[in-house]
């Protein structure tokens, strides 16, 4: 019997040694809050678990913290909107891309760079022909 009374009274000795072993992380949370003066009698409190901030301030020896306004909901509904935009487009351009069927880039063949060569010796033939002219022009000298 005095084996099963002992079995009975050691899970409330480790229930209390749990206990004193968190309780430095309860006391831990006592830094949970920065706070950061603003003005004469106004602080700004800085939850550090949750990124909430507070403004906090004394009137008649009473101290009152408001919540600010908290952008980041406001941030992340805009981010989510963005990103169902941006896979609606995608989804657009697949469809305009897959209605006109792929379109794919060919290199020029011979002919056509001996053509395009072609025409660029005449244009800069014709160039330096219209040079020496205006020059013959202006000094009677030819380049």
């Amino acid at each position: 019997m005095n084996d099963f009374l002992r079995m009975r009274l050691e899970p409330p000795a480790a229930l209390l040694a749990f206990a004193l072993l968190a309780a430095p992380a309860l006391a831990e949370e006592s830094g949970r809050f920065v706070l950061k003066e603003a003005d004469q009698n106004t602080f700004i409190r800085l939850d550090t678990f949750t990124g909430a901030i507070s403004h906090c301030s004394s009137a008649a020896g009473e101290w009152n913290c408001r919540s600010v306004k908290d952008d980041r909901a406001a941030l992340h509904e805009e981010i989510a909107g963005l990103r169902k935009e941006n896979d609606e487009l995608k989804e657009r351009l697949a469809k305009r891309s897959d209605e006109r069927g792929e379109q794919r880039l060919t290199m020029p063949s011979e002919a056509d760079i001996d053509r395009w060569l072609a025409l660029v010796e005449k244009y800069f033939e014709r160039f330096l022909s219209l040079i020496r002219r205006l020059e013959q022009k202006e000094d009677g000298q030819p380049i």
